[in-house]
């Protein structure tokens, strides 16, 4: 089984083959019409045979990303270290959970603290109510 870095590295490779190819094919139709246009002449048909017969070509390219990007997706899936980055992603999961689960308890904590606070508040206003009636 091939790594996530292999596939993306395979996936690059034959990517910029296809574009490289596609180019390629780009600058003959075009240099096709450019000799004739250059000639003052139509196109022979030769050359709108292979013109059409590029653009076929390159209809076919665009068929071959779609299956190469569904080819990378599957080398993906099944790559040798995904279930090692899965894992990693599960221990970083727990972690957060830990960390919910003590933020929690901290609210809870401040929310009693903040209880205790106000009664000694009552408490306090109290006093100062009974020292003022006394004076």
């Amino acid at each position: 089984m091939k790594t996530i870095a292999e596939v993306k590295k395979g996936f690059e490779n034959e990517l910029q083959a296809i574009f490289s190819l596609d180019q390629a094919l780009a600058e003959e139709r075009s240099a096709i019409r450019r000799i004739a246009f250059a000639e003052g002449r139509l196109l022979t048909d030769s050359e709108v045979n292979r013109r059409k017969e590029i653009a076929a070509t390159r209809g076919e390219l665009a068929e071959a990303m779609e299956a190469l990007g569904l080819d990378t997706v599957n080398a993906l899936e099944n790559a040798s270290d995904v279930d090692s980055l899965l894992s990693k992603i599960d221990i970083v999961n727990q972690q957060l959970k830990d960390d919910l689960d003590s933020l929690k308890e901290l609210e809870d904590k401040a929310a009693k603290v903040e209880a205790v606070a106000n009664g000694m508040a009552q408490v306090v206003e109290g006093l100062l109510s009974f020292k003022t009636a006394l004076v």
